[in-house]
């Protein structure tokens, strides 16, 4: 029997965008097993726009509790052999299901797939994502057309560069129950997904696709547009699979890089917002400190009472505020 795949989208006060999501699912040429839509709460007019679809979709509605949650209840109602995440503002290409399950019915020991994507707003579209990778990321790949596989070292390729998001992964059912699915520890967490992400490539075959079949949409409401509140998650994020993931430890010395890196640039965004707790904190936790004087009188600056530290700040940023 050919394999089955679900479609699960979490959905919180999106009632604007979320049709538009739905109908790019229910355009494809290989149609879905099941459209599950996760409504977590929604307190605007969503529920309104979901019963316009009737029967052609499943919605599932939840007191709010985060994506996490609502990913997990809509990956355990769903009853195909693999589950797709997309989230209620980006859509899918037409051959998104076609191309998916064209690569699991003749490598059916895979068990998850990452799509390359494109994002866009009102202005345009941006390059795709796979195209900015930093040089060498995707050597040793094995390549059958569009498909890449065989990746050496994926897990600690995304501490530098992580081009894998939610909205168009795809993951067999066994093995999402295999890593009991999202870590609710770290909802609202910046980057809460890549923990769950960097599961996948420690436990599940993963084959990625080079040809973008997603679009991601960027708006004022993406956790995605507060930079400090993504990196400082995803910092966060490494240092859990330090301690968490088994695989971690082979890459020890390019994770504690890569959270460093992530918390000296939190300190310095934060300083120059004037967001002198963030900034404190990020010094508390940051293990090897620049030598260079401007990160030190940063942060002599940053540690001085706020009488003192308002209008030393105010000439570093060029004028009084």
């Amino acid at each position: 029997m050919a394999p089955t795949v679900s479609l699960v989208i979490p959905s919180y006060n999106r009632a604007d965008l979320i049709a538009q999501t739905i109908d790019s699912a229910l355009a494809q040429r290989e149609p879905f097993h099941e459209i599950i839509v996760v409504d977590d709460g929604s307190t605007d007019h969503t529920a309104s726009v979901l019963a316009g679809f009737g029967d052609r979709i499943k919605v599932m509605y939840l007191s709010n509790g985060g994506v996490q949650h609502a990913r997990n209840a809509g990956a355990a109602e769903a009853s195909g052999d693999y589950i797709t995440l997309c989230d209620s503002d980006d859509l899918l290409a037409p051959d998104f299901t076609q191309t998916v399950m064209d690569w699991f019915r003749r490598h059916p020991d895979y068990e998850a797939f990452y799509s390359n994507f494109v994002t866009f707003n009102a202005l345009g579209q941006d390059p795709d994502k796979f195209s900015g990778a930093p040089p060498g990321f995707f050597d040793g790949a094995q390549c059958e057309g569009d498909y890449l596989y065989g990746i050496p070292d994926l897990y600690a390729r995304t501490v530098a560069y992580q081009p894998l998001f939610m909205s168009g992964c795809v993951v067999s059912k066994t093995l999402y129950q295999r890593l009991g699915g999202f870590d609710r520890r770290f909802n609202r967490v910046g980057g809460e997904d890549w923990e769950f992400t960097l599961r996948v490539l420690e436990k599940g075959k993963v084959v990625l696709c080079k040809r973008p079949l997603v679009r991601i949409r960027r708006h004022e409401s993406n956790d995605s547009a507060d930079s400090v509140h993504m990196v400082r998650g995803t910092a966060q994020i490494l240092e859990h699979a330090l301690h968490h993931h088994p695989i971690a430890a082979n890459y020890r010395d390019i994770i504690v890089k890569g959270i460093e890196e992530r918390r000296l640039g939190v300190f310095h965004v934060a300083f120059g917002r004037g967001d002198f707790p963030v900034a404190q904190e990020m010094l508390t936790l940051v293990r090897q400190r620049p030598a260079d004087l401007k990160f030190w009188m940063k942060m002599l600056i940053t540690r001085l009472p706020p009488p003192v530290r308002t209008p030393l700040w105010n000439a570093t940023q060029g004028g009084a505020r």
